[in-house]
């Protein structure tokens, strides 16, 4: 039992590390949001390419150069030496597309700029055939990195750390960070079996009698940025799962809430917001929540 304890307190203090070092990147201007791998692919683009970083609702468009060049940007963390990515953009919207690749710890390795009159549709797999038959700029990492202010790649490469220390932990599977933290604390507290197929739409994880569930998490706290009532739970709309866990994550990636409900009895599943928790049929609370509007009864 002790050294049960022990674990949980030490998953608990790494939680908060990334916390910390993930507001660290906020407060840098590094990232916005929660989308760590895209957000810190842009900024780093953003002082390549000396453009501004445009609003989350500008769709297409990361950001507009002095010269209204229009980039759309896109990440990857490369593994076993795979630089391949396949990309969606709009062709008609952008004039750039530029591709960051990092290593595990977010280490820019190269960028490449690609003109989007040279890609022949919106969706195309970027890979060395492709790159061979078009024209390209590529920008290795001394490049990249002169142009990167050193504190700023420092506190990127330490997130990178506490991230691989989490994965190394088994609270996360992949770099889908926050939902992967709800799903482990989900697992945790409701006893569930986490579906081993990390690509698998619509199914998070089942529990030992077969019923399906699909989790969804959000960050929500004392900051203007987290706490609006209004946050949305998308794409629930066609979901097969029986059963929908919300997860509500502290500042600190504590888990600040939980509940059940079924399915098939949220309504307007095409806009529903974290509300849902207080207002659908069948729900039940499974950590009590400490913010104000959220209800556990």
């Amino acid at each position: 039992m002790k050294n049960e304890k022990l674990y949980k307190n030490s998953r608990l203090s790494l939680l908060k590390l990334f916390a910390d070092q993930s507001d660290k990147l906020f407060d840098l201007g590094i990232i916005r949001t929660d989308s760590f791998t895209g957000e810190i692919g842009e900024y780093i683009a953003s002082k390549i390419f000396g453009f501004d970083l445009e609003s989350r609702s500008m769709k297409s468009i990361d950001g507009i150069g002095k010269d209204g060049t229009k980039f759309q940007v896109k990440s990857k963390v490369v593994l076993r030496n795979n630089y391949s990515i396949r990309v969606t953009i709009n062709k008609s919207k952008i004039d750039k597309l530029i591709i960051v690749y990092f290593n595990f710890d977010y280490y820019p390795l190269k960028i490449i700029e690609i003109d989007s009159e040279s890609l022949s549709s919106n969706t195309v797999n970027i890979s060395n055939k492709l790159l061979k038959a078009i024209d390209y700029i590529e920008y290795k990492h001394d490049y990249i990195l002169s142009k990167i202010n050193r504190n700023s790649l420092d506190e990127i490469i330490k997130f990178g750390k506490v991230y691989k220390s989490l994965l190394d932990n088994n609270i996360i599977r992949t770099r889908r960070i926050v939902g992967d933290i709800g799903e482990y604390y989900a697992s945790l507290y409701m006893k569930l079996y986490l579906n081993e197929n990390v690509n698998e739409k619509g199914v998070d994880a089942y529990d030992r009698d077969g019923r399906s569930y699909e989790i969804k998490t959000r960050r929500v706290y004392d900051s203007g940025r987290r706490k609006s009532d209004t946050r949305r739970l998308n794409n629930l709309d066609g979901k097969l799962s029986d059963y929908l866990v919300v997860v509500v994550l502290g500042k600190n990636f504590s888990c600040d809430g939980m509940w059940c409900m079924p399915m098939n009895n949220i309504k307007n599943k095409k806009s529903a917001t974290l509300r849902i928790v207080n207002n659908t049929k069948g729900v039940k609370c499974i950590v009590p929540s400490k913010v104000s509007w959220l209800i556990c009864e």
